[in-house]
């Protein structure tokens, strides 16, 4: 039972459609993401019409998310087209924090940290200001480092970014098996597009 564990997206298309042809080879079941579809890139909208079709989708709010949801709040209405307030529509159906079970394992999902779901850093070699978790993963963004480390039973799991990495190790992202516990990292290439 394999889903693909991704993040950091921030509307890079290519990327991100590069990452899905590679998993056209693998036996996907699903798909987790830790949040910011947008930013930095500008074609976060064709990301959101294909992950909106994905099976077993679930994903989280980032913290660029909801920038771009307060920026639309106070930009005049001649400046927000159509195209905005449909993207806004799906993130808005965005939480902050998802807990689940799949296969023989339990986890939370966030983009940040349990203290500051859209805004903590969890590095490989910060303190962590949180209790035990009582899950067997923890899955997080927002670095944009691959990282997984244990923190009493409990694997908190970065795929790095998808969209923007900014840890050396390329437009990453991981797969996770949920019978087994394995986790695997990938990188992947693209042409890069002036857009």
């Amino acid at each position: 039972m394999k889903y693909a564990l991704f993040s950091d997206v921030h509307g890079n298309f290519a990327a991100f459609e590069a990452m899905m042809s590679k998993l056209a080879h693998e036996s996907i079941e699903g798909y987790l993401y830790c949040g910011d579809l947008t930013s930095y890139h500008y074609q976060t909208t064709k990301i959101a019409e294909v992950i909106k079709g994905l099976p077993n989708f679930y994903a989280v709010l980032g913290n660029n998310d909801q920038f771009f949801l307060d920026t639309l709040n106070v930009q005049a209405e001649q400046h927000i087209t159509k195209e905005d307030i449909e993207l806004a529509e799906f993130i808005k159906t965005l939480p902050e924090i998802i807990t689940m079970e799949i296969g023989n394992f339990n986890f939370s999902m966030l983009h940040g940290s349990p203290s500051s779901p859209l805004f903590g850093r969890i590095y490989l070699d910060s303190p962590l200001d949180i209790g035990p978790l009582p899950y067997d993963f923890l899955f997080v963004g927002h670095t944009h480092c691959q990282m997984t480390r244990l923190h009493a039973n409990c694997r908190i799991v970065n795929p790095g970014s998808l969209g923007q990495p900014r840890d050396g190790k390329g437009f990453s992202y991981c797969i996770v098996d949920f019978i087994t516990g394995d986790i695997e990292y990938y990188t992947t290439s693209f042409k890069h597009h002036a857009f």
